[in-house]
């Protein structure tokens, strides 16, 4: 892939080519867990009204001559609407006369940094809108500990977390999560966590259905540390406008306080912003958060 021809003498803005951008955007993509699981849709600036049909209607049996009974579905929506994530780094003009050395680092680490943020607010609420944008931190929490060594305990949060959910379909799993699955048995004997792979992209199969790792479900906030996220994905949603943008820049750069970070062109010094569009919505109440020991922040 071609590099992006910034030198010395340029001036104004740069913006990444369309190939490098979908690079990065597919690398976001594989970055978050929730984009991986949730339900993806088309999603326009303006954010869109989503239907979800929430209770079917009820049939009954009748008798001959016997009135039929009235029985409406119950429907709600959510506006699923987009939000920006994002960031800006400096970068001193001898570093720019590097550019490939930028650029693999754009690719390398930028990626992974916007889908942190995105999944830390979808699952746990960290810096999450205060509006049209739904979080996973009030879901029901299920603890998966296994209080008395030898025991079934673990086993035993996995099957209340499927009971309260009947309809989970995968786990989340962070590193301490998939610890717990591994060094728990069932009654049988058996790890928790087999590792037949069910799925493209997951790790094994927990109660018949995929565990997929990120370390984006973990989280370690007031009360017991959150280990995974659980439950039927078909009930989130996610959207993206356009692209993720990357520019390069040597105008001044100031911090949301006001205060000049850098001029720019005048210090020598470029500034790179990447941001994306995306929002989440989701129903809380069929997914469960995996808790483990209680953690000091």
């Amino acid at each position: 892939m071609a590099g992006v021809d910034i030198n010395r003498t340029t001036s104004g803005v740069a913006a990444l080519p369309p190939d490098v951008s979908q690079e990065i955007w597919q690398k976001i993509q594989s970055a978050s867990v929730v984009m991986g699981l949730a339900r993806r849709v088309q999603l326009s600036g303006a954010g869109v009204l989503w239907h979800e049909i929430l209770a079917d209607s009820e049939p009954a049996f009748v008798g001959e001559t016997e009135r039929k009974p009235v029985s409406n579905p119950t429907i709600g929506s959510k506006t699923l609407k987009a939000h920006k994530i994002a960031v800006v780094q400096t970068y001193s003009d001898e570093f720019r006369r590097d550019l490939p050395g930028l650029f693999n680092a754009l690719i390398a680490r930028l990626p992974g940094t916007l889908a942190r943020t995105f999944d830390m607010a979808a699952l746990h609420g960290v810096g999450a809108p205060v509006s049209d944008f739904d979080t996973l931190d009030t879901a029901t929490a299920v603890s998966i500990k296994n209080t008395t060594a030898g025991t079934v305990d673990a086993y035993a949060g996995f099957l209340n977390a499927l009971a309260a959910v009947p309809s989970l379909n995968a786990w989340a799993l962070s590193a301490q999560g998939r610890v717990t699955a591994l060094s728990n048995r069932d009654t049988t004997g058996g790890a928790i966590l087999n590792p037949n792979v069910l799925t493209n992209g997951s790790i094994g199969s927990i109660l018949g259905a995929p565990v997929f790792s990120s370390e984006n479900a973990y989280y370690n906030g007031t009360g017991p540390s959150v280990l995974g996220i659980a439950g039927d994905w078909t009930k989130a949603v996610w959207g993206q406008v356009e692209g993720v943008s990357i520019d390069i820049s040597d105008n001044p750069v100031y911090a949301s306080n006001g205060t000049l970070v850098t001029a720019g062109w005048q210090d020598n010094m470029i500034g790179v912003r990447a941001e994306i569009h995306v929002g989440f919505i989701a129903d809380d109440t069929q997914f469960v958060r995996l808790t483990g020991d209680e953690e000091s922040s």
